[in-house]
């Protein structure tokens, strides 16, 4: 779903189901640091004002496109499987400028079994928010994004 929210804000949201239990997709997406093992969109990522887990730290990645962004942890709940950032830093020049970008990926159990397998599965939704001048542009990359962390995230637990 991609629906602008106001003006010059926009929201994108996306969902995957997964055929792998909830606590063991959470334990990889909760390391703040871990995107590079499964969104093929991040080369690197490195923790700054660490460890991984402490709200405030930040993590600078740096994207298939050359792009350094630096995202700071605003939210972590365990008994949520659930994961807030924000956007601390951006490149410059921006190719699509972006601000007040904020997200979050929950990881959810799925009892009724959607996912396939034997209802031991998960739904995993990624949502973010942010104000552009380019709103198309911006969520398409947004959703890329987000689209190669699902993807990466299906080959990560495939293996």
């Amino acid at each position: 779903m991609v629906s602008p929210i106001g003006r010059n804000e926009v929201a994108v949201s996306l969902g995957m189901d997964v055929s792998v239990p909830a606590e063991r997709v959470w334990a990889l997406i909760r390391d703040f640091d871990a995107m590079p093992a499964w969104n093929a969109s991040v080369r690197q990522s490195r923790i700054e004002d660490g460890p991984a887990d402490r709200l405030g730290c930040r993590r600078v990645l740096v994207f298939d496109d050359g792009g350094t962004w630096t995202h700071e942890l605003t939210g972590l709940s365990d008994a949520d499987r659930r994961l807030q950032y924000r956007i601390v830093a951006t490149p410059q020049p921006m190719r699509i400028p972006v601000w007040n970008y904020r997200a979050a990926i929950q990881v959810m159990a799925d009892p009724a079994g959607r996912a396939g397998g034997d209802g031991a599965g998960c739904r995993v939704q990624w949502d973010a928010w942010f104000e552009t001048l380019h709103p198309d542009e911006m969520q398409q990359r947004a959703r890329q994004v987000f689209a190669l962390g699902f993807d990466g995230l299906r080959r990560y637990f495939a293996a």
